[in-house]
């Protein structure tokens, strides 16, 4: 599938972690450079970020030293979290009819984008998703039995994620226009992504999960050395 749009959400404080997230280095480049160049390796080439206003100005010098940054456009975060910030970045999807909705804390391979794009469901959401090999406090995907085929998305649940799960990726491919315009109205109304993205399930929308080959959720200083560790295991240096 054609996807020429993707919105980055860059407007978290990295509290666990005391730095900020988009301009964390990482292997030559900052996390949000890296996920801009992950997704133009999938055919990208309209880029929305949203910002906060305690980091707006660094993401704006990401954007402006990264390849071509004329497509790149710095939005600020309209509201008071991460389900408002997905709102904003949804809000200019007007007339799109795919795009991708991502966080850039999380580290996948380079081809994840393109083998997404590839495979994305239509219209509906496709979720990066990856098993896990260790009790994770963020979210899960249920599905249908026997499938792939998402039932909802399970976030934060009692005692966490535990391992052999299929963890929520934040790097969703969204398909159809009525689809991406129903979700951005949702998000906002129910101040919450995730419910937006189960209402939407529920009342019959498609949703399916496209496993990686490697993950990892940069959210403290050990999934930091870990993400080093798994993506550089033979360098010993790296998480230095």
């Amino acid at each position: 599938m054609s996807t020429q749009t993707a919105v980055f959400l860059a407007a978290g404080r990295g509290t666990r972690l005391g730095r900020d997230k988009p301009s964390l280095p990482f292997d030559g480049e900052t996390l949000l450079a890296r996920h801009i160049r992950q997704a133009r390796r999938a055919g990208v080439t309209e880029i929305v970020v949203v910002a906060g206003r305690h980091n707006e100005d660094r993401v704006r010098e990401i954007a402006a030293a990264v390849p071509d940054p004329e497509q790149i456009e710095v939005v600020l975060q309209e509201g008071p979290d991460a389900h408002a910030a997905a709102a904003t970045g949804l809000e200019r999807l007007a007339d799109r009819e795919a795009a991708f909705v991502c966080g850039i804390t999380d580290l996948v391979p380079d081809d994840t984008y393109a083998a997404i794009a590839d495979t994305a469901v239509t219209p509906g959401v496709t979720i990066a998703a990856f098993v896990l090999e260790h009790t994770f406090v963020g979210g899960m995907l249920d599905f249908h039995p026997g499938t792939l085929d998402l039932l909802r998305i399970v976030e934060r649940p009692p005692g966490g994620c535990p391992p052999g799960r299929l963890v929520n990726i934040w790097i969703h491919h969204l398909a159809g226009g009525a689809f991406i315009t129903q979700l951005a109205q949702a998000t906002r109304q129910l101040g919450d992504y995730e419910e937006a993205i189960n209402q939407a399930l529920a009342h019959g929308s498609r949703g399916r999960a496209h496993t990686v080959s490697d993950w990892e959720a940069v959210k403290d200083e050990p999934s930091l050395t870990r993400a080093h560790e798994r993506f550089h295991p033979h360098d010993p240096t790296a998480a230095a």
